[in-house]
């Protein structure tokens, strides 16, 4: 009886897809909603609407790492009902909001309920998914995202367009009640180690210096990190500034920019549904680095889009950098579900969301500046070149960035009981 059995007879996992699948929909419906109807209802400044993804990224900075060992210390499932439903509350709150300047504190609000969620969506994927199909289960939410990725903004600016943008933020509330709702019907066997029954008796302070103990004294986890700053920083100087290039490559062509975002989002789910037919992921150096290469291969493309006045280039060129995404973001997503001991899985995750959101912030000032500085075109081909060092970097030197010794066995404590209490 060695025959695997598919993750679509986990009725877990199936509630806990449906939930994410309905919240990732809503999250786009609501995003593109808002940007609307800051510009369009409210005719908000650009810098004002700059604020937006500043009200996203704040929370994750000050509280991410928090929030991972909250999330290591509670009840996960119950941590993800209640974010969804206080987040609904405020999505329909944000509906009935007559000013931007009283829109932003609510989504300040919203987004900092919504850190807490990522850990413990982290934590209790670990828990409901056996070990072989971890790889299945990461591939099976990465084809999710980054199909919601290509198909959210369509919808959510139609149903925007058509009815108003407050419509498709009604939705996302929606979506939100009928996630936690999913949620409430998952039935967790907890497994418990000893380390996770002593960790409820530490303290939050400690418990938050172990995550990073964990973090520093792995070597593969050190590692992907230093390289993901690198390579997200350098990705981000460039990430908002697409537009500003399509609007002087194709300046009467505003539609560019919409399908060369969807292009990236094709070419990431492409790799990820590959992917899936992986049970595992050994050699990281081939995943961050390629990725990191296609990516900066992209960005060079497009700094020479002036010259090579090609629609179909800028998309095929998208699609690269595409694959490249679904690369990286599959093996973030392994990478936190299999290097962590289960019980800092929380801790981890909070760590690297938070590092990650302060590049979100300063990556595009100075893509801003260097822009400013050297024009839009000759800022891509360098940031381009720099991002393709960094993945042959990777990918050379793989083995000396990701070594790893092996790890030592852990004594294992456990205790069956339901997660529904």
């Amino acid at each position: 009886m060695n025959k695997d059995i598919s993750i679509w007879r986990n009725g877990n996992f199936i509630k806990f897809f449906s939930a994410n699948t309905l919240a990732n929909l809503g999250n786009w419906f609501d995003f593109v909603g808002v940007l609307i109807l800051f510009r369009y209802t409210w005719k908000a400044d650009p810098m004002l609407i700059a604020l937006i993804p500043i009200m996203y990224a704040i929370p994750s900075i000050l509280l991410g790492q928090f929030a991972g060992v909250f999330a290591d210390r509670r009840n996960k499932r119950k941590i993800l009902i209640y974010s969804d439903w206080f987040r609904a509350v405020l999505t329909l709150l944000l509906v009935f909001t007559p000013t931007p300047w009283l829109a932003l504190p609510i989504l300040f609000l919203r987004n900092t309920a919504g850190v807490i969620s990522l850990p413990a969506q982290q934590g209790l994927m670990r828990k409901i998914v056996e070990e072989k199909t971890i790889m299945k289960a990461i591939t099976i939410n990465g084809s999710l995202f980054q199909l919601v990725k290509v198909l959210g903004p369509l919808i959510g600016g139609s149903v925007a367009g058509i009815f108003s943008p407050n419509i498709s933020i009604a939705l996302n509330a929606i979506a939100f009640t009928i996630s936690g709702i999913l949620l409430t019907r998952i039935k967790v066997q907890e497994i418990e180690t000893s380390v996770e029954i002593g960790a409820t008796q530490l303290g939050f302070l400690r418990s938050w210096k172990e995550g990073w103990q964990i973090v520093l004294k792995s070597k593969i986890l050190l590692a992907s990190i230093i390289f993901g700053i690198f390579s997200t920083l350098t990705i981000q100087m460039i990430d908002a500034q697409i537009v500003t290039l399509f609007s002087e490559v194709f300046p009467n062509k505003t539609e560019v920019t919409g399908w060369a975002i969807s292009a990236i989002g094709i070419g990431s789910l492409l790799v990820v549904l590959i992917l899936n037919r992986f049970k595992k992921i050994s050699k990281f150096g081939w995943f961050f680095g390629t990725g990191s290469l296609l990516i900066g291969v992209m960005t060079v493309g497009f700094g020479f889009l002036l010259k090579y006045n090609f629609i179909a280039l800028a998309i095929c060129l998208s699609i690269i950098g595409g694959i490249g995404n679904g690369l990286t973001f599959t093996a973030i997503n392994y990478l936190i579900q299999t290097e962590p001991p289960k019980e800092a899985i929380g801790r981890v995750t909070g760590i690297i969301d938070s590092l990650m959101s302060i590049l979100f912030i300063s990556g595009p000032l100075l893509g801003g500046l260097l822009i400013t500085q050297l024009g839009v075109l000759t800022a891509f081909k360098i940031i381009g070149l720099g991002l393709s060092i960094i993945g042959m970097t990777g990918i050379f030197l793989q083995s000396l960035i990701w070594k790893q010794p092996k790890p030592a066995n852990v004594q294992i404590k456990v205790k069956v009981g339901n997660e529904s209490g």
